[in-house]
């Protein structure tokens, strides 16, 4: 059976970048996983480089691994960018925005948008999760909504054809900027300009429960859209990003909603070792055995929807060469 979960970076390793994520990808490898949704860099506009992006993806080869997802850079992250020592100033990491109004700051969003994409395309991955970070003032006049699809409508426009070319599709996620109709609204417009073969919805159920607690418009709205998930639990106050199971999100009425959808398993589970504090090898372990009961779920459900006679086949939208 499939299984999925993401790869972290964790700084305080000296070298997290090669001998610490690969010595991360090997405990993965021996709990039993079978891909990885690469993680890495993802609130970052750290380039990379073609010599790395080269290593990156012979070493995740090396250790027996597919890659389903990776998570791209929007260039507007909530990390420091230029830090000096405190007290002191410090600027947002924000240069690299495809959102933006200005025109070469914007270009430069849709060029580290463009090296995430040939990083997926070395993994073979058929997608990249995106941020885009609508918010509840955008469908509030014309000119909020002008200011903010033009952008972002340009930027993907640019960026499309270099995706089919390489067979990396768009995952747009569910995040927490914006209350749930706004993000069904988001997908509304994406969905009348871009076809399937190029732009989708990544699920991030944890998100979703934050913002629409115990429904799933999303996924009945847009169900043929769905090419990515993040999966994790919560308590329905602050986003835990826990083990399934571990929260109070209803796993069985999310599975029999993916089961519906032609969503390509396996799930990926979005969930930092750092929740928990224990062993690296042993957390990833005990996230085999939810990750193997939840793909269960979820195949047992898509089993009693056919045999109900309704349509549970998934189909793929995008085949990589």
């Amino acid at each position: 059976m499939d299984t999925c979960i993401t790869v972290w970076h964790w700084p305080h390793q000296e070298r997290w970048y090669d001998e610490g994520i690969r010595n991360s990808l090997t405990l993965i490898k021996e709990a039993g996983f079978t891909h990885i949704n690469w993680n890495p860099d993802s609130g970052s506009s750290y380039w990379l480089a073609d010599a790395e992006i080269e290593f990156t993806s012979r070493i995740v080869a090396d250790a027996g691994l597919k890659v389903h997802s990776v998570h791209a850079s929007n260039g507007r992250n909530p990390i420091t960018e230029i830090g000096y020592k405190n007290p002191g100033p410090f600027a947002m990491e924000t240069r690299k925005d495809f959102l933006s109004p200005h025109e070469w700051q914007r270009r430069s969003g849709v060029e580290l948008l463009r090296n995430r994409v040939d990083l997926a395309a070395a993994f073979q991955s058929p997608n990249i999760v995106l941020h885009i970070d609508i918010n509840d003032n955008v469908f509030g006049s014309e000119a909020a909504e002008r200011a903010f699809f033009d952008p972002l409508f340009q930027s993907l426009d640019e960026i499309r054809p270099y995706c089919v070319e390489k067979g990396v599709q768009i995952a747009a996620e569910t995040l927490l900027c914006a209350n749930a109709q706004n993000f069904l609204n988001l997908y509304d417009r994406l969905f009348a300009r871009y076809g399937k073969e190029f732009i989708g919805v990544c699920f991030d159920c944890g998100h979703w429960e934050l913002i629409e607690p115990g429904k799933l418009s999303v996924l009945e709205r847009f169900a043929d859209r769905v090419i990515a998930t993040h999966i994790h639990d919560n308590f329905g106050a602050v986003d835990d990003h826990l083990l399934p199971f571990d929260g109070r999100l209803d796993w069985h009425t999310i599975a029999s909603a993916i089961a519906s959808t032609p969503y390509q398993t396996p799930l990926n589970f979005e969930t930092p070792i750092d929740r928990y504090g224990i062993p690296e090898s042993a957390y990833y372990r005990r996230a085999h055995g939810v990750a193997v009961r939840l793909e269960e779920m979820v195949a047992e459900a898509r089993e009693r929807k056919s045999s109900d006679g309704e349509c549970a086949c998934p189909r793929q939208f995008f085949t990589t060469s």
